[in-house]
């Protein structure tokens, strides 16, 4: 009888203990920036409206589960909309915890849009 009491109050000790407010955080932070001359519409990444960026301007954080060092990204520049989706992952490890940036740059000559990752 007092093994099933022992028991029983272990049970409840666990339980109150597992209903901590101190969980740990475990989301990767996203923010995109505008590297270029031109203005930044519409911007989304991996599904995540960020709006609108003029040159030179970043967007606040956003918490994401998981992202790879890449994602989804569309962004309309002077009327165009231009961006990539990946198909896969494949071989791609998971960015760990923590802040990054998304830098995107336009060439208005070449018409060509590029990345990079900054961890801030």
């Amino acid at each position: 009888m007092k093994t099933i009491q022992i028991i029983q109050i272990l049970f409840i000790v666990v339980a109150i203990l597992g209903c901590s407010d101190n969980e740990v955080i475990t989301a990767v932070n996203i923010r995109l920036a505008n590297a270029s001359d031109v203005d930044f519409r519409d911007m989304t990444f991996n599904g995540e409206d960020f709006g609108d960026l003029a040159p030179g301007e970043k967007s606040e954080y956003r918490a994401f589960e998981r992202s790879y060092s890449y994602g989804s990204v569309s962004i309309i520049i002077e009327g165009e909309r231009f961006g990539w989706q990946p198909n896969d992952f494949v071989g791609e490890e998971l960015l760990a915890t923590g802040d990054y940036t998304f830098e995107y740059s336009f060439d208005p000559v070449t018409r060509i849009l590029t990345d990079k990752l900054v961890r801030d």
